[in-house]
């Protein structure tokens, strides 16, 4: 059986720990991750991977679609043409094709998502950070309505290294004007999240999977609507 190469996913050295940031601190900014977070994708593009997978003749299996949520499409595609001895472009392109030809009538946003992203853009500046591509990423922002309430959202090829590298997270609050210190991440998957916490951010995870990988954060909630983060909110925004 095939199978694709785990990706690093813990925080790196610097951050052996992490423990919540002091009381009274609160963000300027606000960097939200965009599938699983903020809306429905994450089904849909386990449906790509396997549609590409299959036709590249690898068994796509549940461990590989464990290994590669939050992967980019530029990782996907190298761990498949890796898998498959075929050409990366050639497969890079399959996954794109295939990923925009799925994506119609897919966008779902998460309960509490889009009040969310509205609630903390009223008082701060908000962006989003993707392993999607700019044009996928700009059509799902567009089209589930988040993005007249965004400063600004980086995809992944806006930066020389997709998540987990800190360089997406990084990219997005220098857009917005601030320190990374000074920022919060909203984040579900153990790549997404180790990529906001490599870059300095302070992290709320909502995982996605339960029982997947862990997630390395400051605070975890089961959603966006769990009390327990609207708590944290109206201390921040209070």
């Amino acid at each position: 059986m095939t199978t694709f190469p785990p990706r690093t996913t813990s925080p790196s050295p610097a951050h052996p720990g992490l423990s919540a940031p002091a009381a009274d601190w609160s963000p300027a900014c606000v960097v939200f991750d965009c599938d699983g977070i903020l809306m429905d994708t994450e089904a849909n593009w386990a449906r790509v991977q396997r549609a590409v997978a299959q036709r590249h003749g690898l068994a796509y299996t549940d461990a590989m679609e464990r290994a590669m949520m939050g992967w980019s499409a530029a990782d996907v595609a190298t761990a498949i043409a890796d898998a498959a001895g075929a050409d990366r472009a050639l497969v890079h392109a399959d996954v794109l094709r295939t990923e925009e030809e799925t994506l119609t009538g897919q966008i779902v946003p998460l309960p509490g998502a889009l009040e969310t992203v509205r609630e903390f853009a009223q008082r701060l500046p908000v962006a989003v950070a993707s392993n999607s591509t700019r044009t996928i990423l700009g059509v799902k922002l567009e089209q589930a309505g988040f993005a007249p309430h965004l400063s600004t959202w980086v995809s992944s090829e806006d930066v020389a290294h997709g998540k987990p590298a800190p360089d997406i997270y990084a990219e997005a609050v220098r857009r917005l004007g601030f320190a990374p210190a000074e920022a919060l991440a909203v984040e579900d998957s153990a790549v997404g999240a180790s990529s906001a916490v490599a870059a300095g951010l302070v992290v709320v995870a909502v995982p996605s999977v339960p029982d997947g990988d862990p997630v390395p954060a400051h605070h975890r909630v089961a959603s966006l609507t769990d009390p327990a983060f609207r708590v944290l909110v109206a201390r921040w925004l209070g």
